[in-house]
């Protein structure tokens, strides 16, 4: 084999049909080692690689795996020709590799799209006569020169290689026509191969058929992670790219998880399959919105909304109950919330999708709120979001939900607790904000001026726009002002305590965290409609943009 030393690093072409929505669009796409097209259910992947198998200008270079396979092994193989025992593997008749364009009636069966694949037989056919043609050669070199050398690597040598090294704990014995299995695991017993797992199977069977194409080929895998635990599968695939190093590898698939293991594949997401025709899209390299996220947003197909914390924190349960025409997407900080809203909204060529996101107030001024709004980015109208569960309207919904008959002596309790913690922590709440102000401040400098006095004369005049003394008089003053009005809502605006929450939970007989388990499972009950109200209510922007994509 004469593959095993191709650079890898030189850029291929990939050729697609041109793209639904822009008939004038590019058909090759340039490309490194591997790529990627994801798609939904019912998208067309299939049908694509399909299309690149049978019908693209570079059809005499595929070699496509349908995920659609049997995984039976025989017992015993034998050898033929291996002309012949390739051309039945490639093209389904040991006569086609001259005619390739017979590949669709003889290995396909003429149902490209939908046949169960059942050439396991025809691959430890093509292995086995691999191994003993060059077994042959290496005899009979030996014989005539009587300096035999080192033994070739057969095809067989090398899935043994790869598959060993996905799986440690078992061990290839190949030979006499037959695979047999032996756990290292403390079983003394070899199996044999038809006994293996489907995993185990379908390794051996990837690597294979990886293996028989052509030498500077493409390899087009349909769902590469069918049957394969999802620990291997970055490894397995690795191992098959490092050794194939002259193929081009396109894997379509809708697992975002395996997509995102293909780390410096090109990704294209298949938007959707209409009458022959496909729509796809380039993802382009997005150093503000994860890929993962990026791909995960665009299959989602519906507006999105970005929000803080990841799949497990409050944000994303609240906010994929409360609204359900939106593809919530969490970024973790408020800063990747806003980062991600703009990228995503500069993007518009690659999707028709609408976006906003939505942030925890934290110590914002209005006039950050109000730009951050004109870039439809919503910051709530508490300082953190786990205030929202404070506010008084879900706290009587809970005592109705309860069957309380002492609703506004525990709303009162809630308030006094909440003003009295307010009171207590004023001086770390009014330091906190004044350094966010201060911070907010620096934003001021000049960048861009040019030379030392210049750039003194920046650093001047943003300082000058810093006076601590009169922001700590006016948050003092505006902290004072709650307290002696009593303004409960604007005490939870200003106000940032996460153990407030767990100390309300025992004003409605709970443990320090039962509370808001309660409140999640409410908000998931179907009886939820009316604190799902109430909560949609503190967010009326997002409400009437949510009613808007319903209506």
């Amino acid at each position: 084999m004469t593959y095993d030393n191709v650079d890898s690093t030189n850029a291929r072409t990939l050729v697609l049909p041109r793209p639904m929505s822009n008939p004038q669009g590019p058909t090759e796409i340039p490309v490194k080692s591997s790529v990627v097209i994801v798609g939904a259910n019912g998208s067309g992947k299939t049908r694509l690689g399909t299309w690149i198998d049978l019908e693209s200008s570079q059809k005499n270079l595929v070699h496509r795996l349908s995920a659609q396979k049997s995984l039976t092994l025989p017992e015993i193989c034998s050898t033929s020709n291996l002309d012949a025992a390739e051309n039945t593997l490639l093209y389904g008749n040991p006569q086609s590799g001259q005619h390739p364009e017979y590949k669709i009636g003889h290995r396909w069966n003429s149902r490209p799209n939908t046949i169960l694949q059942n050439d396991y037989e025809y691959l430890l056919i093509y292995l086995f006569t691999d191994e003993f043609d060059k077994s042959i050669k290496y005899r009979q070199h030996a014989l005539a020169t009587e300096q035999p050398g080192r033994p070739p690597e057969t095809r067989l040598d090398i899935i043994k290689r790869i598959w060993e090294s996905v799986l440690p704990y078992c061990k290839l014995i190949i030979g006499g026509g037959q695979i047999k299995v032996r756990s290292e695991s403390g079983a003394t017993t070899p199996y044999s191969a038809s006994e293996m797992s489907d995993g185990e199977r379908v390794i051996f069977y990837l690597i294979g058929q990886c293996l028989a194409a052509k030498e500077n080929g493409i390899l087009v895998i349909d769902e590469p992670e069918l049957h394969l635990h999802r620990a291997l599968q970055s490894r397995l695939w690795d191992a098959i790219e490092a050794e194939r190093s002259d193929c081009l590898f396109i894997y379509l698939t809708h697992d975002l998880d395996f997509a995102a293991t293909r780390v410096n594949a090109s990704k294209i997401w298949l938007k959707r399959y209409e009458n022959g025709q496909w729509d796809w899209h380039l993802v382009p390299a997005n150093d503000e919105i994860p890929e993962r996220l990026l791909l995960e947003v665009l299959g989602g197909r519906k507006p999105v909304l970005f929000v803080e914390g990841d799949k497990g924190s409050l944000d994303y349960f609240l906010f994929s109950h409360l609204f359900k025409a939106y593809t919530i997407a969490p970024c973790g900080s408020a800063s990747a919330v806003i980062n991600s809203t703009r990228s995503f909204s500069l993007l518009k060529q690659l999707h028709d999708l609408e976006c906003c996101g939505v942030i925890d107030r934290d110590y914002k001024s209005d006039e950050q709120v109000e730009y951050l709004r004109g870039l439809q980015i919503f910051c709530l109208d508490v300082s953190e979001i786990e205030n929202l569960l404070l506010i008084e309207d879900v706290l009587k919904e809970v005592a109705l939900s309860l069957n309380r008959t002492d609703t506004n002596t525990i709303v009162s309790q809630t308030k006094e607790m909440v003003f009295t913690q307010l009171q207590k922590e004023q001086e770390r709440l009014i330091s906190a904000i004044v350094a966010a102000r201060v911070e907010e401040s620096f934003i001021q400098f000049d960048n861009k001026a040019l030379g030392e006095t210049a750039l003194i004369q920046a650093l001047n005049k943003m300082f000058s726009h810093i006076n601590i003394p009169n922001l700590y008089a006016d948050v003092d003053n505006n902290i004072k002002k709650i307290l002696n009005n009593q303004d409960y809502p604007a005490a939870l605006r200003l106000y940032n305590n996460k153990g407030l929450l767990p100390q309300v939970s025992s004003l409605f007989g709970f443990k320090v965290h039962e509370l808001t388990d309660f409140i999640k499972r409410l908000i998931a009950s179907k009886n939820s409609q009316r604190i799902i109200t109430v909560l949609r209510n503190t967010l009326s922007e997002l409400r009437d943009l949510d009613n808007s994509k319903k209506s």
